[in-house]
């Protein structure tokens, strides 16, 4: 289990590094089988996990999943979203490249991309969580020297409401094979050309939190909040720091002594204390309603050459360090809330009228705001889940969405919700068909998935109606989506009756992956 100081270095610099404890054998035969099947065979992408199922050894091994369970809490998910990411050798002579360059060439086919960014979630997007609601882990089987290209990342960031210049940047000299690093979702990082022979290989996988936490998942011995002996970051930010340490360990909002102006587009130090030393719950919820009337549950999308509007957002790539500084709207990579909301949530049940009655307001962008707060309050929400719930008739996807987040971070009382859950299902809607992303996904892919997430975090909680849930879980095992359908059969596995456990069995054997064959030239 990881230590008081462990966390403590995780909330001001965003991130761990864990050495493996497991037998070189392991990380070599996982590195071989990884480089065969990119090389010989084709990109696995999300089924890498069961081409080389060794790789369960690592992120189940005592010192990787006593990290997440710190982190996460108990009963964290291995979301079904995973990557190999690969530097290749670059071809020409050494350039030489500061650690915080942008965008430095990378080599021909290489799957890491160079350019600073905080991950979107995929394929559809979610809000951005100060609070560690997910966390990546970037796992290396071979020894990586800094001239093969390891992943770099600024300590820190993942409080950032956009990448900025670039500061703290951590550019490893030296990773050990079997290394894992445990990052914060939000983390800015990119990847660094590779001046050696050998291609360099890594693999990314997504874990999420599914429980509200009620007290530390650590080795905790103290109470109150420090810093720790060390940090990366040259932030300050106690009163930043302060509300998520006690948000860890499941403890009330804090006394605040002052209290600063929430104003978007301040430094990014300044806007955070701003936020977590805020007090007036009125001023915070007047401040989030004067958002209304503005449009922010719109997207704006990029065009291409001849004019033609694509499903992709005028706030990815080069253009989101501009815009994103400047509004907060609704878009699929990652959404930024409003600060006032941040604001209101850290306050804690002082905030739950003021916000349940914001989630019945009329503009949808003060809606989902005011969702997302009361879903980071958890089981003190409770009395917010009727309103709620009554979203789930909403006409917009997005707001439905949101909504379904909500309902699954408090986790408590959903029953009332679970005839609309159902519904959004098992059942089609026509007006949420339209591809929101290059990859195809559609606004009813993402409630689907966020509708079986919901319904996973409730599995928890006693008064929630089990038997209802599990019969959805089974339904949604047929679903086109495979994210939808892989979290549907975790469910049914922590539900764990012979029902559940039969469905799930059944789902997986018609999928099962033989490689026996794979002896060289082909897997048939």
């Amino acid at each position: 289990m990881l230590s008081d100081e462990d966390i403590r270095h995780f909330i001001c610099d965003g991130f761990l590094q864990l050495k493996s404890e497991l037998d070189g054998a392991l990380h070599r035969c996982i590195d071989e089988r990884l480089r065969w099947a990119y090389e010989k065979e084709f990109k696995m992408g999300n089924n890498i996990l069961a081409r080389v199922p060794e790789l369960h050894d690592v992120i189940e091994s005592p010192r990787v999943h006593g990290a997440l369970t710190g982190i996460l809490g108990p009963d964290y998910l291995l979301y079904p979203h995973r990557a190999v990411h690969t530097s290749t050798p670059v071809a020409h002579p050494k350039v030489e490249y500061a650690p915080d360059a942008d965008m430095p060439e990378m080599g021909k086919g290489s799957l890491a991309g160079s350019g600073w960014h905080q991950d979107a979630q995929s394929p559809l997007a979610r809000a951005r969580y100060h609070v560690p609601r997910y966390v990546i882990a970037f796992y290396f089987p071979h020894d990586t020297k800094i001239d093969m290209g390891p992943t770099r990342f600024q300590a820190g960031s993942y409080l950032y409401s956009n990448p900025g210049t670039p500061t703290a940047v951590v550019l490893p000299e030296f990773i050990p094979a079997g290394s894992v690093f445990l990052l914060h979702f939000d983390v800015v990082h990119a990847g660094f050309p590779n001046y050696s022979d050998l291609a360099r290989y890594m693999v990314k996988f997504i874990f999420a939190r599914t429980r509200h936490p009620v007290y530390p998942s650590w080795r905790n011995e103290e109470v109150a909040w420090r810093e720790p002996q060390q940090r990366i970051t040259p932030n300050h930010l106690p009163n930043t720091w302060s509300y998520l340490w006690h948000w860890m360990r499941g403890d009330p909002p804090v006394s605040r002594e002052v209290s600063r102006p929430v104003s978007t587009g301040q430094e990014q130090p300044t806007r955070l204390e701003a936020i977590y030393t805020a007090r007036d719950v009125m001023e915070l919820a007047n401040t989030l309603q004067s958002r209304a009337g503005l449009g922010m549950h719109e997207r704006i999308l990029v065009k291409n050459p001849e004019g033609k509007t694509i499903p992709a957002d005028l706030l990815s790539g080069k253009s989101r360090q501009r815009l994103q500084s400047q509004v907060r709207r609704w878009n699929e990579r990652a959404i930024v809330m409003e600060d006032a909301t941040y604001a209101l949530a850290s306050l804690g049940e002082a905030s739950i009228p003021a916000l349940t009655e914001l989630v019945n307001h009329e503009d949808p962008w003060v809606a989902i705001n005011a969702c997302f707060a009361l879903g980071e309050l958890g089981l003190k929400a409770r009395s917010a889940v009727p309103a709620i719930a009554k979203l789930l008739d909403h006409p917009l996807q997005q707001v439905v969405r949101q909504a379904l987040d909500a309902l699954g971070a408090i986790g408590i009382g959903i029953t009332v919700a679970l005839p609309d859950i159902r519904r959004l299902i098992t059942m089609s809607n026509p007006d949420w068909q339209e591809p929101q992303v290059v990859r195809g996904w559609t606004g009813e892919d993402g409630v689907r998935l966020n509708a079986v997430q919901a319904l996973l975090n409730a599995t928890y909680c006693e008064d929630n109606d089990l038997d209802a849930i599990e019969d959805i879980f089974i339904c949604a095992l047929d679903d086109s989506n495979g994210y939808v359908s892989a979290i549907a059969c975790e469910g049914l596995e922590r539900t764990g009756s012979r029902k559940a456990t039969l469905a799930a069995l059944g789902y997986l054997k018609r999928r099962r992956w033989d490689d026996s064959l794979a002896a060289g030239k082909r897997v048939f």
